[in-house]
C-alpha cells in the first residue's frame, strides 16, 4: 500500500508539473503567434478587393529593363505607391520614406516576403534609363516601374490614382538628369495600396508622405517652393514609414518595426 501510495503521489506530482508546463507553453505560443494589429482607421482603409487579372497582368518595365507585372509578385505582400522621377514637391519624400521602409524590411529579414513598387504616373518621360538613373541617385533597391500610357491609365483608374498633365511653373523647374528646363508637370494624388500574397488589396491610404529621413542633396536642390515648404513643415496627417510598416505588417502577418539606421 505504501508503494502504491508513493507511486500515486509521484504520478500526481508529475502530472501537476506537466499541466503547469503546458499552461506556460500555451501562453508563450499565444504571445509569439499573435498577429500584428490592424492599422488605425485614421491612417487608411482596410478592405478585401481581389486585383483582377486584367490589372494584375498589365506589363510593367522596371529600372533594370525587365518586363514584369503585379501577378509576378504573388506570394509576397506588396506596397504600391505612385510617383514620377521629375516631381519637385511630394515624390522625393515618398522615396525618402520608402528608403526607411525598405531598410526596416531588410533588417527584419523580410525582403523575400515583402516587395515595394513605385509606379510611375509619367510614362511619357519616365523611360527605363531615367528610372535607372533615379534609382542609382536615390539608392533605391526596390522596383521602380513604368507602363504604356494605356497601361498606366488602367492602373491609375483601378487604384484610384488621379493624375494629369499640368503646365510647368514660370520660371520652369530644371530636369535633374539633363539640366534642361521642364516642359510640363504631372499632378497626382498620393498614398499607397497594400496587396496580400494572393494579390488582394487589403489596405489603402490616400495620405501624402510626412517625410522622415535624409533627403538626397541632388534632389534637394531641385525642389520647388512647395517642396521646400513641405520639407520644413511635413503634413500632420501624412503617412510615415511607421504607418506604412504597420499596414505591411498587418497584411503580411509579421511585425516589422522601423529601423532608420543605414
Amino acid at each position: 500500500m505504501a508503494r502504491r501510495g508513493d507511486s500515486g503521489t509521484g504520478l500526481t506530482r508529475t502530472r501537476a508539473v506537466t499541466v503547469a508546463a503546458m499552461a506556460v507553453f500555451s501562453v508563450l505560443v499565444v504571445a509569439c503567434s499573435s498577429s500584428p494589429p490592424q492599422p488605425a482607421a485614421s491612417t487608411g482603409t482596410a478592405g478585401s478587393r481581389a486585383v483582377p487579372s486584367s490589372i494584375a497582368t498589365i506589363p510593367l518595365t522596371t529600372q533594370a529593363g525587365v518586363t514584369t507585372d503585379l501577378a509576378a509578385f504573388h506570394g509576397k505582400t506588396v506596397l504600391v505607391v505612385p510617383f514620377l522621377t521629375l516631381c519637385q514637391d511630394v515624390c522625393p519624400f515618398t522615396t525618402g520614406n520608402l528608403l526607411v521602409v525598405q531598410h526596416s524590411i531588410d533588417v527584419a529579414k523580410q525582403n523575400g516576403h515583402v516587395a515595394l513598387i513605385e509606379l510611375s504616373v509619367d510614362p511619357g518621360r519616365d523611360s527605363v534609363a531615367r528610372l535607372a538613373a533615379y534609382a542609382k541617385m536615390e539608392g533605391v533597391t526596390w522596383t521602380l516601374a513604368r507602363s504604356t500610357p494605356a497601361g498606366t491609365a488602367a492602373l491609375e483608374k483601378y487604384f484610384g490614382i488621379e493624375a494629369s498633365k499640368q503646365p510647368e511653373s514660370s520660371p520652369p523647374g530644371i530636369d535633374w538628369m539633363t539640366g534642361q528646363p521642364l516642359s510640363y508637370d504631372v499632378s497626382h494624388t498620393d498614398g499607397y495600396a497594400v496587396l496580400d500574397a494572393r494579390g488582394t488589396e487589403r489596405f489603402v491610404s490616400g495620405a501624402t508622405p510626412a517625410f522622415r529621413g535624409t533627403l538626397n542633396p541632388t534632389i534637394r536642390q531641385f525642389l520647388s517652393d512647395d517642396g521646400v515648404a513641405s520639407l520644413k513643415n511635413p503634413p500632420r496627417n501624412g503617412w510615415t514609414p511607421a504607418e506604412a510598416l504597420s499596414a505591411i505588417s498587418w497584411v503580411a502577418g509579421t511585425s516589422i518595426s522601423v529601423n532608420a539606421g543605414s
